[in-house]
């Protein structure tokens, strides 16, 4: 199935892809379909991820009234990569599930990138990484370079992650034989995984410092704060690893401070332990209401 989707990104921990699927589709013939996707595809711009979610679930809902299997699919993937983003990665699951299902009642049986790009995403984050290493290799076989990419790069996540170093090194490599011709938006993975394999290869910590820091410079105008966050915690373990402890505090409190900020409470918990007495007050933190007798 070819899927075109609207742009909802995948902020992996991750996270995970920017627009995955097909070409533009044609004009459709259901403006209340087109309309939903559009404005949920808005939000997602904005930010605004709640309502991206009600209108990717209203385009969905209008797709089974269809019987449109490319729609359902387009509905599925978006609604379930808005819930990742969102740092729901169970709902994103369960949505997923319920695609492949509807798709399946309509002939659609054969395996789907996207949803297991998206899938694999979710299932790292919920730490059950033997079955999302598995949706990671899918998506990355997928025939859209965009998706193939974002798996590979889930790959290396969930390889680092689990101390596989063969598997990292692996896609260092992959991403190694793209140097020179990495789209902008692939730049700041190559980055990342090329410290992740320098740091568990005991190779030049400098250099894997300046790599996370670029990677996160990357994502930073880029928008994607999780993932930006993920490449300073990077780059505090350089930091640490080259001798230079306090650029490492420094480093995790930032990441701490932008991860909590962006909805991912478990690793800003841990970039704070790590940080120790590092991590500064919120400035912009609601105040405690004041006591009254």
């Amino acid at each position: 199935m070819s899927m075109n989707k609207n742009c909802a990104t995948v902020a992996l921990a991750l996270v995970l892809a920017g627009c995955g699927g097909g070409q533009q589709a044609a004009s459709p013939t259901d403006t209340t379909l087109s309309q939903a996707m559009d404005t949920a595809g808005e939000a997602v711009g904005l930010d605004r991820l709640a309502v991206a979610e009600q209108q990717y679930r209203t385009a969905g809902e209008r797709a089974l009234a269809r019987d449109d299997v490319t729609a359902i699919g387009d509905s599925g993937y978006n609604l379930a990569t808005v819930q990742l983003d969102a740092n729901r990665p169970q709902d994103a699951l369960d949505t997923i599930a319920a695609t492949q299902a509807a798709l399946a009642v309509r002939g659609q049986s054969g395996d789907d990138a996207g949803l297991d790009l998206v899938q694999a995403g979710a299932l790292h984050r919920l730490g059950r990484d033997q079955e999302a290493a598995a949706a990671a290799v899918r998506a990355a076989g997928a025939q859209d370079s965009d998706i193939a990419e974002k798996g590979q790069f889930i790959r290396g996540l969930i390889a680092d992650d689990s101390a596989d170093h063969a598997t990292l090194a692996s896609v260092a490599a992959y991403f190694a034989t793209l140097a020179g011709r990495l789209p902008p938006n692939w730049s700041a993975d190559a980055k990342e995984i090329a410290a992740r394999n320098l740091l568990a290869t005991s190779g030049d910590a400098r250099t894997a410092w300046q790599d996370a820091l670029q990677a996160a410079s990357i994502r930073q105008q880029q928008v994607a704060y999780r993932d930006m966050a993920r490449a300073l915690g990077v780059a505090a373990r350089a930091a640490d690893r080259a001798g230079d402890g306090q650029a490492a505090l420094r480093l995790y409190a930032r990441a701490s401070q932008s991860a909590r900020q962006a909805g991912d409470t478990a690793m800003a918990d841990r970039w704070a332990r790590l940080a120790g007495s590092s991590v500064p007050a919120d400035p912009f933190a609601q105040p405690a209401p004041a006591h009254t007798k």
